[in-house]
């Protein structure tokens, strides 16, 4: 019995041998080993882009001072060419710029201007995007003015300004007015039309949450609709400028829509390209200002 027993259960080892030592646990250094790896091989791609963001960055820049050059050579050529009634060429408008300086109140002017437009521009900014809000997100709002928007934003804003003169007069409030309304209807399209393309999913996991409607905005809306506030931010900017000038010639001449308007009667084509000059490199650091907030406040939008 006691030998079947021993076969069942295995026979004892033989003196002086000693059983087989235990393999080490590869199974934590072999996860460390390829978290290390997968660090390092993100780390790479992140390097990688990053230098390819800094080329491109490098070669658009390239591009647009190659064209700069191109398009400011093309005009000094052009201009040295024409009549002076015409068209004058880059150097002599770039005299006619410092002469408005120095003698005509450009700078003036352009600081009236520029008060303006930032006043009206903020109101229209700040105007369209609580209706914007309101019309993509509530349907019965936008049943209920809608249309009206719609209609206005069709309308040409020029043919509204000789009313906006007679109703209110030809002094600056007036012009903000003018600047403010140019700037508000695309602000509201773009805003309403962000807000209703909102993805779905992210609506669902707020309502699964139980957010209520402050949190709903606060989390979801507002950080959705950032991109489409940034275009009609941008698209109010090119707006505002047509309205500041339009409100600034129609209603009492004024600030750099007065140069313009005397240089353009007085067949001083040098002034007026100065001051389109002045307008255009202050679009473009309008331009500039937007983007650059757009990228501190939301850098997830592109």
């Amino acid at each position: 019995m006691s030998e079947m027993t021993g076969r069942g259960t295995g026979s004892p080892s033989p003196a002086g041998t000693s059983p087989p030592p235990a393999m080490p646990d590869e199974g934590p250094q072999v996860s460390r080993t390829l978290d290390e790896s997968r660090t390092q091989i993100e780390a790479a791609i992140e390097q990688r882009l990053r230098q390819r963001s800094r080329r491109n960055r490098r070669i658009y820049l390239l591009i647009r001072i190659v064209s700069l050059i191109i398009v400011l050579a093309a005009w000094q050529y052009y201009g040295s060419r024409s009549t002076p009634v015409i068209f004058d060429p880059l150097t002599r408008v770039l005299g006619a710029l410092a002469d408005l300086f120095r003698n005509h109140g450009l700078a003036s002017a352009l600081w009236y201007s520029v008060w303006t437009f930032a006043i009206g521009y903020t109101v229209g900014v700040a105007a369209g995007v609580a209706l914007g809000m309101c019309l993509g997100a509530y349907r019965r709002a936008e049943a209920a003015v809608g249309l009206y928007v719609y209609a206005l934003y069709a309308t040409p804003m020029v043919a509204i300004v000789p009313l906006l003169s007679i109703w209110l007069g030809f002094g600056v409030l007036t012009q903000e007015l003018i600047i403010a309304l140019f700037v508000l209807f695309p602000c509201v399209v773009s805003v309403s039309y962000g807000v209703r393309n909102i993805d779905g999913d992210l609506l669902e996991v707020a309502r699964s949450l139980r957010m209520g409607r402050a949190s709903l905005w606060r989390h979801v809306l507002l950080p959705g609709t950032v991109p489409y506030i940034a275009t009609g931010a941008a698209q109010g900017v090119a707006m505002g400028l047509v309205g500041m000038f339009i409100a600034e010639i129609f209603t009492q001449l004024s600030g750099l829509g007065n140069l313009l308007e005397t240089a353009a009667q007085t067949y001083h084509t040098d002034q007026a390209l100065a001051v389109l000059l002045v307008i255009m490199a202050l679009g473009v650091i309008l331009r500039g200002l937007i983007t650059l907030v757009q990228r501190k406040v939301a850098p997830w939008a592109k």
